[in-house]
């Protein structure tokens, strides 16, 4: 019903000048990714950047570190660059050559490589576009070259936009998706853009994720069902965000006066009724809903997901006779209505939730793991689990001890482990049947925590978050280099 383009920029634009292919004229966006990975493109002793944007900025004084006589081209002066005030300093104070004022004319190529780059002098004649910028225009018989071994062309990127087929949204004059002010829908009812693809272009991530939240409300509104009045759930959670929202301060302590401490009772004074319960009122009853590691997760890889109340009688089992005879129920529950797994595939173990967590947890190690490995998984000895889909069953499998235990979902439980297979009854975990494993003793007693963990979070996974990977039979959806199932 509704679709968000939100595929950026990532084909850089061209100068459009003779000769632009040859060998020594690279983009700024191959450039610095191959820095990023350590493995820089060969760039030669002198190098050029045309441009005046933050990835220009990257690009010279990426070049400069890697020892080459730098210079940035711009055909305007350096205060019209748009560039962040602070890379542009930088870049003065590490002794970079800014050429103002210079127009690319011509590229000098000399047996398909790149020798130099001839420049027409610009100069301002107190006009101004649109947008209130001044006008560069051309001083007749004023060429001259640079000579480069490379030039590095950081002047915006394009939009790849074949994936829309015949019916392409109306394009602005830049080439990029026009959209409604407002919603950010495209021409094309249902087709929101934002982002670098749309409106004015490339610009910072910050603005890519305002437009993100802007398009979501916009979808929403339009698509989602109004709430029912009186949803307690709704209006509880809503009500806890707020309070989450605003900053309440302590309330101040008070002491006795100097002159009455000549003596060794309290100098602090307890709270009257009225401070108690404005002190009280600023718990931000994190048993019901923390999640503040969610938020600092760098990776995204720590999820917020919902469980229902789970409440069973778990019969204690016990090898009896080479049978598995059931004893006095335990009760267990688990009754917090959110709770956190870990992507392990998106996590680097960077210790920020650790860091934030207010009760000194190590979240990503303490919450669920997921693993969309088989090897990964089995790696593990403690805390790890993988879903999968097998037929209509849904099955999760978890490790404790260094032993994998699995339950399938299909109507009735079906439970294993190396010293049990069992078969519950979904409504009540009441035994249908059992079987003791190769690893049961006789006399042995036989936990059901296991089985009951990984219903708990199979249950709550399946019906908060159907989007997170799952493996699919034998082997799996998303795999990673060098990874053979």
């Amino acid at each position: 019903d509704a679709i968000f383009v939100a595929v950026g920029a990532q084909l850089a634009k061209r100068l459009n000048l003779p000769g632009e292919d040859s060998e020594g004229i690279m983009d700024a966006l191959l450039f610095l990714r191959s820095v990023r990975e350590e493995n820089p493109v060969p760039i030669g002793k002198r190098v050029g950047v045309i441009g005046a944007g933050d990835t220009a900025m990257d690009c010279i004084r990426s070049a400069y570190r890697l020892g080459s006589e730098v210079t940035l081209i711009y055909r305007r002066t350096i205060d019209q660059m748009p560039a962040d005030r602070e890379e542009i300093r930088g870049a003065i104070e590490e002794g970079i050559d800014i050429v103002e004022l210079a127009k690319p004319q011509e590229l000098r190529i000399e047996d398909g490589k790149l020798t130099g780059l001839v420049c027409r002098k610009m100069e301002y004649r107190g006009d101004r576009d649109k947008s209130g910028r001044k006008i560069p225009h051309d001083v007749e018989g004023s060429d001259w070259e640079i000579p480069l071994d490379t030039l590095i062309l950081a002047i915006s990127q394009h939009s790849v936009l074949d994936f829309f087929g015949e019916e392409m949204p109306e394009l602005n004059d830049w080439g990029y998706i026009k959209v409604n002010p407002e919603t950010y829908e495209s021409s094309i009812p249902g087709i929101y853009a934002g982002g670098d693809v749309a409106a004015d272009g490339p610009s910072s991530i910050v603005k890519a994720a305002a437009d993100g939240k802007v398009v979501a409300a916009a979808i929403s509104e339009k698509l989602l069902p109004v709430p029912v009045a009186g949803e307690s759930e709704i209006d509880e959670l809503h009500d806890l965000l707020v309070r989450r929202a605003r900053r309440e301060w302590r309330v101040p302590l008070t002491h006795t006066p100097l002159e009455e401490r000549m003596n060794f009772e309290e100098t602090i004074l307890t709270y009257t009724p009225e401070e108690a319960m404005r002190e009280a009122g600023r718990c931000l009853d994190c048993h019901k809903i923390c999640s503040l590691c969610v938020g600092v997760c760098p990776n995204m890889a720590l999820m917020t997901y919902g469980s229902r109340e789970f409440r069973a009688a778990l019969p204690t089992l016990q090898v009896t006779g080479g049978e598995v005879l059931a004893g006095e129920p335990r009760e267990v529950r688990a009754d917090q209505r959110y709770q956190i797994a870990v992507l392990t595939d998106l996590c680097n173990e960077c210790g920020n939730c650790t860091t934030f967590c207010p009760t000194s947890g190590d979240p990503y190690k303490d919450k669920p793991r997921l693993y969309l490995h088989r090897g990964d998984f089995e790696a593990q000895s403690e805390n790890a689990f993988m879903l999968s889909r097998d037929g209509d069953s849904q099955v999760i499998e978890g490790r404790w001890g260094g032993e994998t235990h699995r339950l399938e979902v299909n109507g009735d439980l079906s439970y294993s482990s190396p010293a049990l297979s069992a078969r519950f009854a979904a409504a009540d975990f009441s035994l249908l049947e059992a079987t003791p494993g190769a690893a049961a003793g006789e006399g042995q007693e036989l936990s059901l925590e296991a089985c009951a963990s990984m219903y708990v979070v199979l249950r709550g996974l399946s019906e908060s978050m159907p989007h997170i990977p799952w493996m699919e039979g034998p082997g799996t959806k998303i795999g990673h280099p060098g990874y053979e199932e």
